[in-house]
C-alpha cells in the first residue's frame, strides 16, 4: 500500500512526461490542460510538505518533552528518600542513587560493580537469590529484608524488584528499591499494641457492662422469686413486682391474667406519672385478636421489638385514645413474654422503654422469660393450693356425710339383731326384711365407693354384650323398688317398641341408670313426678331421666358430675347423699363410649340427665341377667377365710342351698384340707394371714388332684391387674366382696360336680 505523498510524486511525474509529449506534438490545447493539472499536483505537494514540517517540529518537541521527563524522574531517583539501585541479572550493582550509598554505608564509586548480596544478612540470602533469579517471571511486591550497611547498624528494609525488558523482550536489568521500614515497623508496633490495649479496654467495659446487667437480671430474678415464694396470695404478691421492674427494667409494665377468656389487667407501673394515672384505666385486648399480647398468649413465644416503629404502633394501640396515651409515655422498645408452664398459660407480662431511651436486645429475653415463668409457676402453685383445700373441704364433707349414711343402716341392723331374738313371728319376719334392705343399701354404699376409687384409678373393667337398653332400664327400675325407694314420686317408663341394643356391661349400665333414678327420686318431692324414657336417636342410643323437683342452679350445674359435690336437698331430706352417685354415672358412661349431660331452667324447675351410647345396630341379643337359672345340684365346698364371722355366715348361706361345706382359717389349713379330700368348689380369701390366696391357688394346682378344684378367689379389690393375676395362680374365677348371692350361685354353677 503506497503513501499519499508518493501517490503525489507518481502522478507529478507523469504529468511532466505527458507535457513533454505533448510540446513536442504541438498541441497547445492539450498542453494547457496538462499544466494546469501540473500546477495542481505541486500545489498539493506543497502542502504536504508544509505538514511534514509541522510534525517533524511537533515530534522533536515531544522528544525533548520525554527528555525533561526522564531528567526529572533521574533527578527525583537521585534526590528521593528511598534507595534506587540498578544491577544487572546478576545481581551485581551499576548504579545507585544518593539515598541507596547513604543506606547501605559506602560511597557510590565503591558501590558499582559491587554484588547487592553482600549487603544482605545471610538469614535472608535465600530469599534474596530465590527473588533475583524469579524476578524477570513475576514481579513481587515489597518484602522485609535484614541490611547489613558497610558502616552502621543493621536495620529491617523494605527491598521492591522489578525487571526491566530491552527491545529484544530480553531482560536487560534489574530495578531495586530500598527504604528502611524499621522505624515504620516500629510505628506499627506500637499502634497494633495501642489498638489493642483500647480493644480491650473495650472488652472489659463491656464485660462488666453484661455482668452489671447479669447481676441485675439476677437480683430482680432473685427478688420476684422471694416475692413469689412469701406468699400464696397472688393478687397481693402481683401488685408489690411492678415497683421492682419500674424504672430499674422498664419504662412501662403491666401484667395481663387471663380469667374465665378474658385478659384483665392485674398489676401496672410506669415511670411517666401522667402515662401512669391514663394506664389505670387500660382495656387488655381480646386473646383471640391479632394485638401482639394475645399472640404471644396464644403462641407462647415472647416477641421482642428493639425499635418500635410508627406502624407497630398502631397495631399495638388500636384506638386514637390509647395512641394518645402511648404518645405520651413514648413508647421506644418492647418486650411480651407468656405467663406459661408445663400445666397452661396464665397471661403475659409487658415490658416497655420510652423516656429513659433505653432499649431491649436479644440479652434481655432470657431473664425477662424466667421472671414470666416464675409467676406461672407460682399461679400453678397457688390454684393448686387453692384445689386442695377445696378438695380437702370437701373429703371433710364427705366424711361426715359418709359417717351419717353409715350409722343409719348399721344403727337399723343393730337394733334389729338385737330386736330379733324377742320379736314374734310377724315381727321377725318384718325385722328380716329391714334388715335384708339396710344391708343391701350399706353394700350399695361401699360399691359407690369402690367405683369412684375403680373409675379414677382406672381399676374398673366392663363385661361386655350386646345388650337391648330398654331391659336395663327396667332391670334398674326393679333395683330401685327393690331397694325399697318407690315411696316417693311416681316414675314413668317410655320406651321405644323397637329394641334399642348397646354394646356394654349390663350391671355397669344398670347401675348408672339407677343412679339417676335415685337421684331424682332425692330431689324430687313425693307429689312431683320422673320420666325414665329409652329410645334411638340417629346413630345414638338415649336414656333420659326428667323430674320435676327442686332443680339446678346455674352455677352448680357445671360442678354437678365432680366427686363429693351435693344439689340443695329437700326441706325433708336432712342430708342429700354422699355426692358419689353421679360421679359414678359418668365415669361408667364415658368408660362405655357415650356421654352424659345435666340440663336444668333453674331452681324450682326440673332437671333432665341424658345418657348417649353407641348404637349397635345388630339385633342379636345376649341375655343381661341371670333370671330363670336352672337349679344347682350339691357341692361339696371348701371355704378358706381367716374372718370367723364372713366364714361363717357364708358357710350357713350354703348349707341352706343344699351344698356340703368345710372351712380353714388359714392357707395352709386351706391346702392340706383341698389335698386331704379335694373339693367340687374352693372358695379362696386372698388376704390370709400367713400365705396369700394366691400361692394358696398355685400349691393347690400343683399337687396331685388339685387341677380337679374349681378355685374361686374372694377379694375386696376390683383392679384388672388383680384379676389377671389370680387367673395365672390357677383360679378359675374372681369374685369382689361384698359377693352377692346371685353371683355366688352363678359361680358355683360354673363348678362341675364329682359323684363320690
Amino acid at each position: 500500500m503506497t503513501s499519499p505523498r508518493s501517490e503525489h510524486a507518481e502522478a507529478l511525474r507523469s504529468s511532466v512526461e505527458r507535457l513533454c509529449q505533448l510540446a513536442a506534438a504541438e498541441d497547445l490545447e492539450k498542453l494547457g490542460v496538462e499544466r494546469r493539472k501540473l500546477e495542481q499536483a505541486l500545489a498539493s505537494l506543497t502542502v504536504e510538505a508544509d505538514g511534514l514540517r509541522a510534525e517533524r517540529d511537533a515530534a522533536r518537541g515531544e522528544t525533548r518533552r520525554i527528555e525533561l521527563q526522564l531528567t526529572a524522574a533521574r533527578q527525583i531517583l537521585d534526590d528521593g528518600p528511598d534507595g534506587f539501585i540498578v544491577t544487572d541479572r546478576a545481581g551485581v550493582i551499576l548504579q545507585a542513587n544518593r539515598a541507596a550509598t547513604h543506606l547501605l554505608g559506602v560511597s557510590s564509586r565503591f558501590l558499582v560493580r559491587k554484588p547487592l548480596s553482600l549487603f544482605i544478612d545471610e538469614a535472608d540470602l535465600r530469599m534474596f537469590r530465590w527473588r533475583v533469579n524469579n524476578a524477570h517471571v513475576w514481579s513481587h511486591g515489597e518484602w522485609p529484608v535484614r541490611i547489613r550497611p558497610r558502616n552502621g547498624a543493621p536495620f529491617i528494609a523494605g527491598l521492591t524488584v522489578s525487571a526491566f525488558t530491552g527491545g529484544d523482550g530480553k531482560t536487560s536489568d534489574l530495578r531495586w528499591f530500598l527504604r528502611d521500614i524499621g522505624m515504620r515497623q516500629r510505628a506499627e508496633e506500637l499502634a497494633a499494641a495501642q489498638e489493642f490495649t483500647n480493644q480491650m479496654l473495650k472488652s472489659e467495659q463491656a464485660a462488666r457492662t453484661a455482668a452489671e446487667a447479669a447481676r441485675r437480671a439476677s437480683d430482680l430474678q432473685v427478688d420476684v422469686g422471694g416475692l413469689l415464694a412469701a406468699s400464696l396470695d397472688c393478687s397481693s404478691t402481683l401488685s408489690r413486682i411492678p415497683p421492682l421492674i419500674v424504672p430499674a427494667t422498664a419504662d412501662v409494665f403491666f401484667v395481663d391474667l387471663l380469667v374465665e377468656g378474658s385478659l384483665v389487667q392485674t398489676a401496672m407501673a410506669c415511670a411517666d406519672a401522667v402515662g401512669a394515672e391514663r394506664l389505670q384505666t387500660r382495656e387488655p385486648p381480646d386473646p383471640a385478636s391479632d394485638h401482639p399480647i394475645a399472640q404471644v398468649i396464644r403462641t407462647g413465644d415472647a416477641l421482642l421489638v428493639p425499635e418500635v416503629s410508627e406502624s407497630w404502633v398502631e397495631q399495638w394501640a388500636d384506638s386514637l385514645e390509647a395512641r394518645a396515651v402511648w404518645g405520651q409515655i413514648g413508647l421506644a422498645s418492647v418486650v411480651v413474654v407468656p405467663i406459661r408452664s408445663h400445666r397452661q398459660t396464665h397471661g403475659a407480662l409487658t415490658f416497655g422503654m420510652g423516656s429513659s431511651g433505653r432499649r431491649y436486645g436479644e440479652a434481655d429475653l432470657r431473664p425477662l422469660k424466667d421472671i414470666g415463668l416464675r409467676i406461672a409457676f407460682a399461679l400453678d402453685t397457688a390454684r393448686l393450693f387453692q384445689a386442695l383445700e377445696a378438695e380437702q373441704r370437701h373429703r371433710d364433707e364427705f366424711l361426715a356425710m359418709l359417717a351419717h349414711e353409715l350409722r343409719n343402716p348399721l344403727g337399723a341392723v343393730t337394733n334389729g339383731l338385737e330386736a330379733l331374738e324377742r320379736a314374734s313371728a310377724s315381727d321377725r319376719a318384718q325385722l328380716l326384711r329391714i334388715l335384708s334392705r339396710q344391708s343391701r343399701h350399706l353394700a350399695r354404699l361401699l360399691n359407690d365407693l369402690l367405683d369412684v376409687s375403680g373409675v379414677r384409678f382406672g381399676r374398673l373393667t366392663l363385661q361386655q354384650k350386646r345388650l337391648d337398653l330398654r331391659d336395663v332400664a327396667r332391670q334398674s327400675l326393679e333395683v330401685l323398688r327393690t331397694a325399697g325407694k318407690n315411696q316417693g314420686p311416681p316414675i314413668a317408663l317410655l320406651t321405644d317398641p323397637q329394641p334399642v341394643t348397646v354394646v356394654g356391661d349390663a350391671d355397669r349400665l344398670m347401675q348408672a341408670i339407677a343412679n339417676l333414678l335415685d337421684n331424682a327420686v332425692k330431689y324430687t318431692p313425693s307429689d312431683g313426678s320422673i320420666e325414665l324414657s329409652v329410645g334411638a336417636e340417629g346413630g345414638d342410643a338415649v336414656v333420659r331421666v326428667r323430674d320435676s323437683g327442686v332443680g339446678i342452679t346455674h352455677e352448680f350445674l357445671p360442678r354437678i358430675f365432680d366427686v363429693f359435690s351435693r344439689g340443695r336437698a329437700l326441706p325433708e331430706q336432712s342430708r342429700p347423699g354422699l355426692g358419689l352417685g353421679l360421679s359414678v354415672v359418668r365415669e361408667l358412661v364415658v368408660k362405655h363410649g357415650g356421654s352424659v349431660e345435666a340440663r336444668s331452667a333453674g331452681p324450682g324447675r326440673g332437671s333432665e340427665f341424658v345418657i348417649r351410647l353407641p348404637l349397635h345396630q345388630e339385633q342379636e341379643l345376649v341375655p343381661s341377667t341371670s333370671a330363670g337359672l336352672p337349679p344347682i345340684a350339691e357341692r361339696s365346698i371348701l371355704i378358706v377365710e381367716d374372718n370367723a364371722d364372713a366364714a361363717e355366715v357364708l358357710r350357713m348361706a350354703l348349707e341352706l342351698n343344699g351344698h356340703h361345706v368345710r372351712t380353714a382359717s388359714n392357707g395352709r389349713q386351706g391346702i392340706e384340707q383341698a389335698l386331704a379330700e379335694p373339693p367340687d368348689v374352693a372358695l379362696v380369701d386372698i388376704g390370709l394371714p400367713d400365705i396369700d390366696g394366691y400361692e394358696v391357688g398355685r400349691m393347690v394346682r400343683d399337687q396331685p388332684g388339685g387341677g380337679s378344684v374349681y378355685l374361686v378367689a374372694l377379694t375386696g379389690h376390683s383392679a384388672s391387674a388383680d384379676r389377671d393375676r389370680a387367673l395365672r395362680s390357677g383360679f378359675d374365677s374372681y369374685l369382689v366382696k361384698p359377693v352377692g348371692p346371685d353371683a355366688l350361685r352363678e359361680v358355683i354353677a360354673q363348678a362341675p360336680s364329682h359323684q363320690r
